[in-house]
């Protein structure tokens, strides 16, 4: 075939294709594929994962297993740090960080963040909060009790409250409440609430230490009381609260720091309120 025949051929089936409906879809199909397959390549996110952060995990997991981790094994935890990197954004995308609890450890851990150059407190800096905060250290009243217990009401023997009171031998009888022993010591009144009830709880705050009284009716059974010694309320010594001085000392600075660099971070933000207020 010539040249020229060829030429008339194309021609001829360029004038087709044009005049064909079909074809014509079929392109437009191709270019909005091709167009939307640029549009996303040039549209996706960059994530970049930093050295720091691959070396910080290798070094962990270094320490997990004790040596060095396989080109294998490195290769898994990159992968998982990409993997999380991309779950998080998705997450965000889905706008799953507006879930009630996912905030709240948001907002902790940024107060956390704001107030984590807290120093360690001295012993002269506890003993001296100790102090300015004795009220809320102070132990409530507590009792120390012995008691003869009974699951069943039907089990009470005969005249039990005056073999008690005459010196029968309580350790001996009766059934173990919750396991406890037949002695309870330093209870208080909330203590003996969630063991016994508000009522009785109360009843054997009233009770004069020394005497045996009884029965009392409980939700567990019947039970035989003698209050052994009230014990009042106390300031408890410094070495018996050390670790919970520390704790909210760094907490109450933490909270100082936290609360010092809010004011200029609200101003950051324009805040309407529920009521249509807006702050300047």
């Amino acid at each position: 075939m010539s040249v020229s025949s060829n030429a008339a051929a194309v021609q001829r089936l360029w004038a087709f294709l044009r005049r064909e409906p079909l074809v014509h879809f079929m392109l437009l199909g191709a270019l909005l594929f091709a167009g939307s397959a640029l549009r996303q390549s040039a549209e996706r996110e960059t994530i970049v994962i930093d050295r720091a952060t691959i070396d910080a995990l290798v070094r962990q997991q270094s320490e997990i297993l004790g040596r060095a981790p396989s080109d294998q094994e490195r290769a898994l935890l990159v992968q998982g740090i990409v993997d999380d990197a991309v779950l998080l954004r998705e997450a965000y995308k889905r706008g799953l960080e507006q879930d009630a609890v996912v905030e709240r450890h948001l907002v902790q851990k940024m107060r956390f963040i704001l107030g984590e150059e807290v120093a360690e407190p001295s012993e002269a800096e506890l003993r001296a909060h100790l102090q300015a905060e004795s009220e809320r250290y102070r132990s409530p009243p507590t009792v120390t009790l012995d008691q003869v217990f009974y699951a069943d009401p039907d089990a009470v023997p005969d005249g039990l409250l005056a073999k008690l009171q005459d010196g029968t031998d309580f350790r001996s009888l009766g059934d173990r409440l919750f396991m406890l022993g037949p002695t309870l010591a330093r209870y208080s009144v909330v203590d003996l609430t969630d063991l016994l009830g508000v009522d009785l709880a109360r009843r054997i705050f009233e009770l004069p230490p020394g005497a045996w009284q009884g029965p009392f009716r409980s939700a567990e059974g019947v039970h035989f009381i003698r209050v052994v010694t009230r014990h009042p309320a106390r300031v408890p010594a410094f070495e018996e609260v050390v670790e919970w001085l520390r704790q909210d000392w760094r907490h109450a600075r933490q909270q100082e720091l936290v609360g010092a660099q809010l004011p200029a971070l609200r101003k950051r933000y324009r805040i309407v309120v529920e009521a249509g207020e807006a702050t300047p």
